[in-house]
């Protein structure tokens, strides 16, 4: 069963999710992970601040009951600034950690549970002020594993289920309670854990919903980004051989003029020309023609010294090489390293040799080099290496000529 890509699983869910339907909250794996993994550390880093505000608030409340209105004992305080107050500490700072989602859901589940039957324990027989004590506490426990945690939902369910059922076996076993007074507790209780489970999965489905509309935009911007550089690729390059084209030439060399100006270094270029190409295409006809083009354009590419030398196509079978801090001497090596490779391996094989001696194709190079300056003309670089390159051609074809520009020092 082949697996379905994220941009096709993000309009799935957005989808499933606005339609407002009671459905379990989880992604297929795929988006999942990655949904776990874009939001691990927002997540840890607002656990760890609000679970830090609780738990000073936690033991504010605590002192303020014991000298204020005295509904706490020492023994209550003792109890639940040794034993629960360093384990929430400890679980808290976990989230300092970053924590995978099954240690960070699961300690903070725990550490609730263990404050709210610590709390019920406390709270046995404690009096007329007993059940709405520990009732109260019961809810607050809950309101702050469901809503301000916002544990995601199956653990915050598993956390209210449990949470009820020892307000449940607290409620049994406590002998100073009536009837009335259990059943009114209990019913407060599970009112109050409906309706924490129901904001819970309310702000876990817009939070997902959420992530996935920004999803949604990340890839768009993506997949046009690529597109546009794909675009810009295409616009930038011959169609036949790949080489940049006429007008990215135009703008590369402008670019690497103005640097060899500030860097007052010496700028080479080699116009190239496809020698017997009409008689070429005359006895084997274009598509051999176009074989030649794409041959000598891949030779020209073999032929450059590293990423800083540019090849591009000049117009028809001409091509032109731009040498960024190159001399005349290394120019002239460039240029017949490319003459030399087109002799060697220009013309692509044929299947059938006819009985007239086959037209071979070779090149004739232009060389020039100028250094430029503030006064200096871009177009005399290119006149000179196309005066070099006819001279190449009246000599016979087939071989690399220099000439001189108005810019050479």
């Amino acid at each position: 069963m082949s697996s379905i890509s994220i941009h096709d699983l993000v309009p799935q869910e957005i989808e499933q999710l606005s339609l407002r339907k009671v459905q379990w909250l989880s992604f297929p794996k795929p988006l999942e992970d990655r949904f776990e993994r874009d939001i691990c550390v927002y997540r840890s880093a607002r656990m760890w601040v609000e679970g830090l505000i609780a738990i000073g608030l936690f033991n504010v409340f605590l002192l303020a009951n014991h000298f204020l209105l005295h509904t706490v004992s020492w023994h209550a305080v003792l109890i639940r600034s040794a034993l629960i107050t360093p384990i929430a500490l400890l679980v808290n700072f976990g989230m300092r950690l970053k924590p995978r989602r099954l240690y960070r859901e699961s300690s903070i589940a725990l550490a609730a549970c263990w404050i709210c039957f610590s709390h019920l324990y406390l709270e046995r027989g404690s009096g007329a002020m007993g059940p709405t004590y520990s009732q109260v506490g019961v809810i607050v426990v809950v309101l702050f594993a469901c809503v301000v945690m916002r544990l995601q939902f199956p653990y915050a369910l598993a956390v209210s289920v449990a949470m009820l059922a020892g307000d449940l076996v607290f409620l049994t076993n406590d002998r100073t309670l009536s009837s009335g007074e259990r059943v009114f507790s209990a019913s407060l209780t599970l009112c109050a854990i409906a309706m924490t489970t129901m904001a819970n999965y309310s702000l876990e489905r817009e939070e997902r919903l959420g992530y996935l509309l920004r999803l949604r935009g990340e890839l768009q911007r993506e997949a046009l980004s690529v597109s546009n550089e794909e675009l810009q690729l295409i616009s930038s390059r011959d169609g036949l051989t790949g080489l940049a084209n006429r007008h990215t030439f135009g703008n590369q060399y402008m670019k690497l003029w103005k640097q060899a100006l500030t860097s007052n270094s010496p700028l080479s270029a080699v116009l190239i020309d496809i020698d017997n190409f009409k008689a070429v295409n005359d006895q084997r006809g274009h598509l051999y023609g176009d074989a030649v083009l794409k041959r000598v354009a891949s030779l020209l590419q073999e032929a450059l010294r590293g990423k800083s030398d540019f090849a591009a196509r000049f117009g028809g079978e001409e091509f032109v090489v731009l040498l960024p801090g190159t001399s005349p001497e290394a120019a002239m090596l460039v240029a017949e390293r490319i003459r030399k490779l087109v002799e060697v391996a220009g013309s692509p094989a044929v299947e059938d040799v006819p009985a007239a001696p086959m037209v071979w194709a070779t090149v004739s190079c232009g060389v020039a080099t100028c250094w430029p300056t503030y006064t200096d003309l871009q177009d005399h670089l290119l006149e000179a290496a196309d005066r070099a390159l006819y001279q190449a051609k009246r000599e016979g074809r087939n071989r690399v000529c220099y000439a001189e520009t108005t810019c050479d020092v």
